[in-house]
């Protein structure tokens, strides 16, 4: 039975807290301790990667806790309640070190305080993902509730970026970039945390009336070992490919995404208004990704989905800092320099989205085959597998990235007219190594073995909305 519009508007809006989160960590976070306060560029990144590594190894207990969890609100809600108030709290602490900080306090402040974020969306997130698994047991139908989570998340990270650049961290003659300006991170804290705590409490009460639909927790007696559920998940072939092609992809996400903002501010010689500017390029990119998942889907299946969109999405995203480095791409001021990065950040974006979305939809038919052939309902457990493994690759990514920038002697606290054209050459080939990884991971995508029953010409819709 298809779900309400209603239900989906509601699960959907949960991903929120989470684009918020992420959005936050990898366009504010490893800047303002790095190049605003002053962090080491390995100790910013040791503690992210503590962090994550933390949070990767609470991910399976929180997911084998959730689908073990007994109570009248059924297994997800309890927890996704209850992770509101403290992720808010964690966030907006995490903004505010006190002043006067050194290395080590400012290096245990960042990693106490992301602990304390990653682990209450680690509460809040593993039970949502795996409440999204439930909602449907259609193949196609898992597509279109992964696209309203898709975006979802682009609408929360829309005013994070478009807004909040600007409004936040405009130029000024006291700053050559905004986001050099301490007192605009502060406001960033404030709107994060109310605006993740709200998405969270909107998700949970609109989906609660699916509760009583939703697979219950097994009794006392036939509950397993961790490691039994780790060994049958293991053993599902398609499981082992999204697993490791997460892994891969996490990797080189990791690094892409914590140079980002240093790529933009001395490589490119962006204000903050352009920043903001051609963000969306990839926010409108993710959109049309998210859309023609669907189609994509119900035309050439998952699996070709993804593989095309994970190399399209390692080559979108390094085209135009490599060309620039051969001495190919358009100077900056001339007429094609803005939009042919805005061009490429789109099509980068829809594969992103694309891939995004068609990996949960994936994981949802892992899910649902292994309950299939075990009789237990363990989505919790399935989702938090993978994104242990993602959480674990995004810190190795941040980790090589902060390393990185003390290995090539990358200036702290800099204007971009002060760093060196020798130091922001070796930034452009630190970024662009993190491609690697990605072209990887399309190899273990090949070995993902569950489709369509129903050939192309048979497929109903083919042309269909995901988020009809």
């Amino acid at each position: 039975m298809s779900l309400r519009l209603r239900t989906k508007i509601a699960y959907g809006s949960g991903q929120i807290a989470e684009t918020v989160k992420s959005t936050g960590f990898d366009l504010f976070l490893f800047f303002y301790f790095t190049q605003v306060l002053g962090l080491s560029g390995a100790l910013a990144g040791t503690a992210v990667m503590i962090a994550l590594t933390f949070d990767a190894v609470t991910d399976p207990l929180a997911g084998r806790l959730s689908d073990n969890w007994r109570s009248p609100r059924g297994r997800r809600h309890p927890f996704m309640y209850a992770a509101a108030l403290p992720l808010a709290l964690a966030w907006f602490g995490l903004f505010m070190p006190p002043h006067g900080l050194d290395q080590i306090g400012l290096f245990l402040w960042l990693t106490g305080f992301a602990i304390l974020v990653r682990g209450a969306m680690t509460l809040y997130y593993v039970p949502y993902l795996a409440l999204g698994a439930e909602l449907t047991t259609d193949y196609h139908e898992r597509t279109s509730v992964a696209s309203w989570r898709g975006i979802s998340g682009v609408l929360g990270a829309t005013p994070v970026i478009l807004i909040g650049i600007p409004l936040f961290f405009p130029e000024t003659p006291e700053f050559e970039n905004g986001l050099l300006n301490p007192a605009g991170y502060p406001k960033v804290a404030l709107c994060g945390a109310i605006i993740m705590g709200t998405a969270i409490l909107i998700c949970a009460w609109g989906t609660r009336d699916r509760i009583p639909t939703l697979p219950s927790a097994p009794d006392k007696g036939q509950r397993t070992r961790l490691r039994d559920d780790a060994a049958a998940a293991w053993s599902n072939v398609s499981f082992r490919a999204l697993f490791i092609g997460t892994m891969l992809v996490a990797i080189s996400i990791g690094v892409v995404q914590t140079l980002n903002v240093h790529l933009n501010v001395y490589f490119w010689r962006l204000p903050s208004s352009a920043i903001a500017f051609l963000a969306t390029g990839a926010l409108i990119g993710w959109i049309v990704g998210i859309v023609l998942a669907g189609p994509m889907h119900r035309r050439f299946d998952k699996k070709p989905t993804i593989i095309v969109a994970a190399l399209t999405a390692s080559l979108a995203g390094n085209i135009a800092v490599a060309a620039k480095l051969a001495g190919v791409f358009p100077e900056q001021g001339t007429p094609l320099f803005v939009p042919l990065i805005l061009f490429l950040l789109f099509v980068g974006g829809a594969a992103s989205g694309m891939a995004i979305i068609t990996g949960g939809s994936m994981m949802a038919d892992v899910a649902h085959q292994h309950a299939m052939r075990t009789g237990r309902n363990q989505e919790g457990f399935l989702f938090s597998a993978t994104a242990f493994t993602g959480k674990l690759s995004v810190a190795v990514g941040y980790f090589i990235a902060g390393a990185g920038l003390d290995l090539i002697a990358f200036p702290l606290q800099s204007e971009p007219s002060q760093v060196s054209a020798d130091a922001v050459t070796r930034l452009a080939w630190l970024n662009l190594s993190a491609c690697v990884f990605g072209f990887i991971s399309i190899y273990a995508y090949r070995f993902y073995c569950i489709h369509d029953s129903a050939p192309p010409a048979k497929r109903p819709d083919a042309l269909a909305s995901p988020l009809s």
